[in-house]
């Protein structure tokens, strides 16, 4: 009799064991989706447009790196590039040369 409680507390520890084990593992793997997900929400918005959701194209300006938008003539850059331009007479330049090729993008859109 007396052995007959040791083995059902020695079962009911074992059992308590394998469930914090059981709760443990499913912690890591809901943490391990968590982590996958969320990079393929970064993903998907990677170099795309925030006004229209179309892809936007880096491009290079003086060593001034942008990301333009074809479809809606949005410009995105860095605040570091953003720093570079204020102030400078190459950032009026880059910025003169970024209206006229968006105009000349947009006139040939519409063209088509």
């Amino acid at each position: 009799m007396y052995t007959e409680g040791l083995l059902h507390e020695h079962s009911r520890l074992e059992d308590e064991y394998f469930y914090k084990k059981d709760r443990e593992l499913i912690e890591k793997i809901k943490e391990s989706e968590k982590q996958k997900q969320e990079l393929l929400e970064r993903t998907a918005h990677y170099h795309k447009c925030s006004k229209c959701g179309q892809h936007m194209e880096e491009k290079v300006f003086d060593e001034l790196a942008f990301l333009a938008c074809n479809n809606c003539d949005s410009v995105h850059m860095s605040l570091s590039t953003l720093e570079k331009i204020q102030g400078n007479h190459k950032g009026k330049v880059f910025l003169s040369e970024i209206s006229e090729a968006m105009q000349a993008a947009k006139a040939l859109k519409e063209s088509a």
